[in-house]
């Protein structure tokens, strides 16, 4: 399901993922640093604290996939594994014994103690499953196809 009513269910599932991982994340900020922030604060502070870096790959991902979802259908087809395998390095496991990245280490146990992050979750492989798989699923050839779709989306961005 690559149209266009494919794209728009995947990112609007990846939102609300999004959305869940952030308000997990402000909650968790704000009992460690034992304060309430506000919708600008939070904002300010996920563009430009540490603490959030780990969420930044994810709300990148999102951005290039709205930029090349308004490409051609020809594009948009040769562009499916790529975002496949983006949305796959999130959300699928490491493989042991890695430990995963920043992203994982957080998303981990958020999944597995927040039902609003496990309902996200499970609505985000939804909407993968009838995206086509990239050729290679080896950690380079997945990486390979995050940075072709970024230079896609870069591209794009450039030419509106």
């Amino acid at each position: 399901m690559t149209d266009s009513a494919g794209w728009q269910y995947l990112a609007s599932a990846l939102r609300e993922l999004h959305r869940a991982l952030m308000e997990r994340a402000r909650r968790d900020y704000e009992r460690e640093h034992k304060l309430a922030l506000g919708p600008a604060e939070q904002l300010r502070l996920l563009t430009t604290d540490p603490f959030f870096d780990w969420l930044r790959g994810l709300s990148e991902l999102m951005v290039d996939i709205d930029l090349v979802r308004d490409a051609e259908a020809p594009d948009l087809a040769e562009l499916a594994p790529a975002v496949r395998a983006g949305v796959e390095h999130f959300i699928v496991p490491p493989k042991p014994p890695e430990a995963g990245d920043a992203f994982a280490q957080r998303y981990w146990p958020y999944l597995q103690d927040d039902p609003h992050v496990a309902m996200a979750h499970a609505d985000v492989k939804r909407a993968l499953r009838s995206w086509p798989r990239p050729e290679k699923a080896d950690a380079a050839s997945l990486l390979h196809e995050r940075h072709r779709l970024a230079e896609k989306a870069r591209h794009r961005s450039r030419h509106r």
